[in-house]
């Protein structure tokens, strides 16, 4: 089980009994005190302490980052953060900053993430190609819902049909029939691009899973993990069905999306009379200047408005100096001037 150091508080604590955090296995370690924390620490060495700012948490983060650096640090604050406080956050080193209240699904998000949980959406795939009715070695370097780009070690010419299956980690294969609708010699292999052919239902399911999208029910709400690139090909009619209830969508695996891809997107929001919208997070980028270390980071919007738009600074995790917000907060927070209003 892993251990986490958490503050002996109502909320987090009834928090870390909720359904999602089951499948972590936590042994949660509670501290009534700044003292039996730094004690609790010690002697147990947790892999994430969660804990409140006030009174003490700051102090204790900076010690815990002292005698630990691996340690994780999430610090909990209230709904509104001074000046000085945000300088704290930065002295104390700690790796995230929670807002309370907070819901039990955003506290889960955040100690998921800092445990270096798998996120939802990075599933596993093998494939496995046929051609002329016998396997070839292939790799692929691109599929989405209607083909798939391949390497082949031996010659491929245009028009031939292939039969490829794909296995979802875990899961049954689907066969899907394709033809190179073209093929380029390289370094002695074939790069070739495959059309599917009319995939079924449940190949199509597979499919979108796999390279747009990937619908999981997390504890009381819907949670769709979006990815890929959002192009004039994509379509989001299939995910419709699944709008039922709380629905959060995780668009950090979203590599690209041009002026269609937003439109469809849009038109997708619009038919599913999704009301009542916010971000809840987003990344941003930070830098060092000591090392010129680059990263993004994964900000709260609730802490942000909390910090009226000052951004925290972080512990550089290459040189230990200042890791630094690299944009300019105006502009770059100005969609949440709507959520501070």
């Amino acid at each position: 089980m892993t251990k986490v150091l958490v503050s002996n508080n109502t909320e987090l604590l009834r928090h870390f009994t909720a359904p999602p955090f089951q499948r972590l296995d936590l042994q949660l370690l509670v501290a009534a005190s700044t003292a039996e924390a730094h004690e609790l620490f010690r002697r147990e060495e947790p892999a994430l302490a969660v804990i409140d700012a006030e009174p003490g948490g700051f102090d204790t983060a900076r010690a815990i980052k002292a005698h630990n650096p691996a340690t994780r640090v999430v610090l909990v604050a209230g709904k509104q953060l001074s000046g000085d406080q945000m300088r704290q956050v930065s002295v104390s080193g700690c790796d995230e900053l929670l807002i309370a209240p907070m819901t039990a699904d955003e506290l889960h998000d955040v100690v998921a993430i800092q445990l270096g949980e798998p996120r939802p959406g990075s599933e596993a795939f093998s494939v496995a190609v046929r051609l002329a009715d016998r396997p070839v070695t292939a790799t692929v370097s691109n599929l989405s819902i209607d083909g798939v780009r391949l390497v082949v070690d031996e010659p491929v010419a245009e028009g031939q049909v292939l039969e490829i299956a794909i296995a979802p980690e875990g899961d049954a294969p689907v066969e899907i029939r394709g033809t190179a609708v073209w093929a380029q010699p390289r370094d002695g292999k074939t790069v070739v691009g495959v059309a599917f052919d009319r995939p079924d239902d449940r190949a199509r399911a597979v499919l979108a899973r796999l390279t747009q999208w990937q619908v999981v029910k997390d504890g009381e709400r819907i949670r769709v993990v979006l990815r890929g690139d959002f192009t004039e090909a994509t379509r989001f009619d299939d995910l419709l069905p699944a709008m039922v209830g709380r629905v959060v969508f995780d668009t950090a695996r979203v590599t690209y999306m041009n002026s269609l891809g937003v439109r469809a997107w849009c038109e997708f929001l619009r038919h599913a009379r999704i009301q009542g919208c916010t971000v809840t997070s987003f990344f941003a980028p930070f830098h060092c200047i000591g090392c010129d270390h680059q990263e993004e980071r994964l900000l709260q919007t609730a802490a942000i408005l909390a910090s009226n738009l000052e951004p925290p600074t972080f512990k550089c995790p290459s040189c230990g100096g200042a890791l630094e917000f690299d944009d300019l907060p105006e502009r770059y927070f100005a969609f949440l001037q709507d959520e501070s209003d």
